[in-house]
C-alpha cells in the first residue's frame, strides 16, 4: 500500500486514536488541533469503555419523561426554551429515533462499533506504554425501573455478560453506595480510563514521537482540488486525503463542501471530587441521574447530563450542583467539600450514531464526528474504519447505519452545494 499524506482534523479521542492507526499504516499523519490534544470533550469525559455500550439515548419511555425533565432543574436533559426553534427539526428526529423498531436497529449497529472496542484500543496501549491508564472494573447500574428492562435486553441480545444484584451483592461489590439502592445491573467487562486527559495527550505524545505531525492551529476551512486542502492559522497544508474528526465544530467545516448533516452540541458536566472519603470499586450509574460515577487518579468524577444552551453560552452552575447532588444521593459519605467543574460539547446525531465514511461528492474526505456520548468507546472503532477505507480495505463492520446521507428527512433543510473547488 502506497504511504499517503492525510491531515486529520481534531484531537480529540477520536482524532488522535485514528491518528495513530494511519501512522502505523505508514502513512503521513498530520493533526491539527486549536488547543492541546484532549483538552476539548474528551479531556472531561467520565472515561468509561464498555464494550456493551449498546443503549442509544433516545428509547421508548422518554418521550413521556422529557416535558417534565424540561420542568425540573436537576433533570438529567434541560433546555435554554429561546434555542427550541432552532433545535426543533433535531429534537424530533430524536423522539422518531426513540421507537422501539429504531432503538433496536440502532443498538445493533452499536454493538458492532462499541463491542470490540478494547480488543482494538489494547494492542495500541501496549505500543505506547499505556495500559496502566485503563482498568477493568466493571460498571453497575443502579435505580433501574421496568423502563430500563429494554435496555437490559439489548445488552444481553448483544451477547454481553449481565448480573443481576440484589441488596446483598450491591453492599460486596460496592460498600459506600447508598442503601436506598436494593437492585442493580452488574457489567463486568466495562473498563474506563483512570485520567482521560492523560490518555489523549500521551496518545497525541506517542503518535509525535514517532514521526507524526501536530498543528496547533484552529482549521479555518477545508477545501477540494483533487486533494485536500486544509486552512490553519495563516497556512494552507496540501494533503491526499482528509479525516474530519471534529467533534461539534465538524459541521462548520462541511458546509464549506456543501454538506449540512443534523449535528448538534449537548453540553455535559463533570464535576471532579479531589478528597472523597470514599473509595469506589467499580463505575457506578445511577440510572435516574443518566450520570456515571467512577473512580480516577484525581479523584472521583461524576460526569452526564444533557444541556441544550446557546452557542458560546457561559456554564451553567445549576448543572453541575444538581450533579453533586445526585453524587451525595448514591454515595451518601462523599466528601464534596473540594472539587473542580467542567463543562464541554459533545457532538450529537438524531439516532446516537456517528457519522463514518466516505464524503458522498468528494472521495478524499473521511467522515468521524458525531459519537456524542460515546467517543472514548467508539474511538478504536472508528480509528479501525478510518484506516481500512485510506487503505481501501473492507471495513469490519456495516457501514450503512453510519452513512451521512440516511438523514434524508424533510425536516432538515440541506444547503445548496457550495463551491466544492480550491485554489490556493
Amino acid at each position: 500500500m502506497a504511504s499517503r499524506s492525510i491531515g486529520v482534523i481534531g484531537a480529540g479521542i477520536i482524532g488522535t486514536v485514528t491518528a495513530c492507526f494511519l501512522q502505523r499504516d505508514g502513512h503521513d499523519v498530520t493533526l491539527y488541533e486549536r488547543e492541546a490534544p484532549g483538552s476539548a470533550a474528551s479531556g472531561g469525559n467520565s472515561g468509561v469503555l464498555s464494550p456493551a455500550a449498546v443503549v442509544p439515548v433516545s428509547m421508548p419511555h422518554l418521550l413521556s419523561s422529557v416535558p417534565g425533565w424540561f420542568m425540573d432543574p436537576e433533570a438529567p436533559l434541560t433546555m435554554d426554551w429561546r434555542q427550541a426553534p432552532r433545535l426543533l427539526p433535531w429534537l424530533i428526529a430524536f423522539l422518531r429515533a426513540g421507537r422501539e423498531d429504531r432503538v433496536r436497529a440502532i443498538s445493533g449497529a452499536l454493538a458492532a462499533l462499541n463491542g470490540p472496542t478494547l480488543t482494538i484500543l489494547r494492542p495500541l496501549l501496549r505500543e505506547a506504554g499505556l495500559e496502566s491508564l485503563v482498568v477493568n472494573r466493571g460498571m453497575l447500574y443502579v435505580g433501574a425501573g421496568p423502563e430500563d428492562r429494554l435496555a437490559t435486553e439489548l445488552r444481553q441480545r448483544s451477547g454481553h455478560i449481565v448480573e443481576f444484584l440484589g441488596p446483598q451483592g450491591l453492599r460486596d461489590l460496592e460498600p459506600a453506595l447508598s442503601t436506598e439502592f436494593t437492585h442493580g445491573v452488574f457489567l463486568p467487562e466495562t473498563a474506563h480510563t483512570t485520567d482521560p486527559h492523560r490518555l489523549v495527550s500521551s496518545l497525541a505524545g506517542y503518535f509525535e514521537r514517532n514521526g507524526g505531525n501536530i498543528v496547533i492551529e484552529e482549521v479555518s476551512q477545508l477545501a477540494v482540488d483533487g486533494q485536500a486542502w486544509i486552512e490553519a492559522g495563516e497556512k494552507l497544508h496540501r494533503h491526499d486525503m482528509a479525516v474530519v474528526a471534529a467533534g461539534v465544530w465538524s459541521r462548520r467545516l462541511l458546509g464549506d463542501l456543501g454538506y449540512d448533516v443534523p449535528l448538534v452540541s449537548q453540553r455535559g458536566y463533570h464535576v471532579t471530587f479531589q478528597e472523597p472519603g470514599v473509595t469506589l470499586n467499580t463505575v457506578i450509574m445511577p440510572v435516574d441521574a443518566a450520570a456515571s460515577i467512577v473512580p480516577m487518579e484525581m479523584g472521583i468524577r461524576i460526569g452526564g447530563t444533557v444541556e441544550f444552551a446557546r452557542p458560546g453560552a457561559p456554564a451553567n452552575r445549576s448543572r453541575s450542583d444538581a450533579l453533586c447532588s445526585r453524587a451525595r444521593h448514591a454515595l451518601p459519605s462523599l466528601d464534596t467539600t473540594r472539587h473542580t467543574v467542567w463543562m464541554g460539547e459533545r457532538p450529537c446525531t438524531p439516532d446516537s450514531l456517528p457519522i463514518l465514511g466516505r464524503a458522498p461528492r468528494h472521495p478524499q474526505i473521511l467522515f468521524a464526528f458525531g459519537h456524542g456520548h460515546q467517543g472514548m468507546i467508539g474511538a478504536a472503532g472508528t480509528a479501525a474504519i478510518v484506516a481500512d477505507l485510506v487503505a481501501e480495505r473492507t471495513p469490519a463492520i456495516d457501514l450503512q447505519p453510519f452513512a451521512a446521507d440516511r438523514f434524508r428527512d424533510p425536516l432538515f433543510r440541506r444547503k445548496s452545494n457550495a463551491a466544492d473547488r480550491f485554489t490556493p
